[in-house]
């Protein structure tokens, strides 16, 4: 076994040895790392950017992000689905031999997500909130950093606390989220300038248009989400 891999599982142990209590701020933690809470937060962002009472700058903020982050989650899945049935790593509670080796009985502290026992790397929960995050931070600075921020070391360490990944899955899928977030954030002058020109071409087509596209990408995402639980 390499060193990497020794420190990897003996980081698993001491993590997942950590006093545990299934809480109410434990299931908002799982909820709030997955993609569907994610869609929600496009959804309102989509929706408050419609809201006429908001000073345009602000409309426009709220619209960059949701279009931001729709461009985010579409680019991560491409990635994170083929990777999830391709690598096929036994996740930690799945793993006798794993246990017998650490001495340890693992169990699933999060049935509802990460029941597919051949789906541990990399993690979903640590990708999409590193990337969103991420995106959320470049346009709104450090109130978002101070707000937001927390949920990604938090994210990180949950994963293997629960007993559903190893800490080099949730590692990578932090590595993954970093690099697609700089990949949005650097386009996003091309996506604002683009979102301008299809409103001055289409008027009150965009809006209706904008609205399918939305309602598309949210039945496409759940419907690629249900698959993955």
């Amino acid at each position: 076994m390499t060193s990497f891999q020794q420190i990897d599982i003996q980081l698993l142990k001491w993590i997942y040895q950590r006093p545990f209590k299934r809480s109410w701020f434990i299931k908002v933690l799982i909820f709030v790392g997955d993609g569907p809470f994610w869609m929600l937060v496009v959804f309102f962002a989509a929706l408050i950017s419609q809201v006429s009472v908001l000073p345009s700058a602000a409309e426009q903020s709220f619209a960059l992000i949701a279009n931001l982050l729709i461009i985010g989650l579409v680019i991560g899945n491409f990635i994170f689905v083929p990777m999830k049935e391709k690598i096929h790593r036994r996740r930690p509670y799945a793993n006798p031999e794993l246990q017998k080796k650490l001495n340890i009985e693992i169990v699933n502290r999060d049935p509802g997500h990460g029941s597919k026992e051949l789906e541990s790397f990399p993690s979903g929960h640590a990708m999409w909130t590193t990337l969103c995050v991420g995106i959320i931070c470049s346009q709104f600075g450090w109130p978002a950093v101070i707000t937001l921020g927390w949920l990604v070391p938090v994210m990180i360490l949950l994963r293997p606390y629960l007993g559903v990944h190893y800490p080099s899955d949730a590692l990578l899928g932090f590595v993954l989220g970093i690099i697609i977030a700089a990949l949005v954030v650097n386009i996003a002058p091309y996506v604002a300038e683009l979102v301008v020109t299809l409103q001055q071409h289409l008027g009150a087509f965009y809006l209706l248009g904008y609205w399918m596209f939305i309602a598309l990408f949210l039945y496409k995402g759940m419907k690629s989400w249900l698959k993955r639980v």
